[in-house]
């Protein structure tokens, strides 16, 4: 109860390493992320195909969108 009644009469105080704001950088490339992004698939009895493999590459590149991907693939599905 003190130390709420201190922030409230003083605020937050000055901040400190850990609330400062930091660059992050990407903890995986590319190929390691959609490695682990399919066997999440395969553990959820489901199938990663090459296609899916190369459009995660195109999103995680730059290249297309998440959602040019699922419109593209919603297409090849009315096919």
């Amino acid at each position: 109860m003190e130390a709420i009644e201190r922030i409230a009469r003083e605020g937050w105080g000055p901040m400190t390493t850990a609330h400062k704001v930091t660059t992050r950088t990407a903890s995986r490339g590319v190929e390691e992320s959609i490695q682990f992004a399919a066997a999440g698939v395969r553990l959820a009895s489901g199938t990663v195909t090459e296609a899916d493999k190369a459009a995660a590459r195109r999103v995680a590149r730059g290249v297309s969108t998440p959602e040019q991907e699922l419109a593209a693939f919603r297409q090849e599905l009315e096919l």
